[in-house]
């Protein structure tokens, strides 16, 4: 919660040594650097509403294709203050410095029982991708999976100046749909 008391001012003189002894200038600095935090962490979801279980992504095989979301449903009312961390399909992170705990929902069903794909943050550059997992299916082939994960990131210059998309490279013919996408903003660069 903001602190929300006016600035102190200090009103008596004190003579007393000015050991443990907390003045109106340390009080108002507190308040200041507890209340930035406030506009500067938080964070967003952001759903699709175009690939539904009725209108599936689809990914070839061996093809690193893009996962969308269009973010056209979302929920900002605890974003970083002025600030979208999502647009056209890649997270922008606000500063160097700064990271993030990211989570990735969303349905899938693949052509072959034996079926895997990977899905990364690729940031460019010299980095590539800022992590990479590979995912199966247990149930087997055109069955629906849910599939979940979380992933902390940090942002330094490519990450940055590139901003982060997330690519999914399939070993067969994929369908996604239900997706959504959670920012959390959890430290704020120097």
């Amino acid at each position: 919660m903001k602190i929300t008391y006016d600035n102190k001012e200090t009103l008596v003189s004190n003579p007393v040594p000015d050991i443990n002894k907390v003045t109106a200038e340390d009080m108002n600095e507190i308040k200041s650097s507890v209340n930035y935090l406030y506009d500067v962490l938080g964070w967003v979801e952001y759903r699709d509403t175009l690939n539904t279980v009725d209108n599936k992504q689809t990914i070839l095989a061996s093809q690193e294709t893009l996962f969308t979301i269009d973010g056209n449903q979302s929920i900002l009312m605890q974003a970083p203050k002025d600030n979208a961390l999502w647009v056209n399909n890649k997270i922008n992170p606000i500063k160097v410095g700064d990271a993030y705990t990211v989570r990735l929902d969303f349905e899938a069903s693949i052509t072959n029982s034996d079926g895997f794909f990977d899905i990364g943050l690729f940031v460019g550059g010299p980095v590539g991708y800022a992590f990479k997992n590979t995912f199966r299916f247990p149930k087997g082939n055109n069955v629906t999976h849910n599939f979940s994960f979380t992933a902390l990131i940090y942002t330094l210059e490519t990450f940055k100046t590139n901003g982060g998309q997330f690519l999914v490279n399939a070993s067969h013919e994929m369908s996604i749909w239900n997706k959504r996408v959670i920012i959390n903003k959890t430290h704020d660069g120097r």
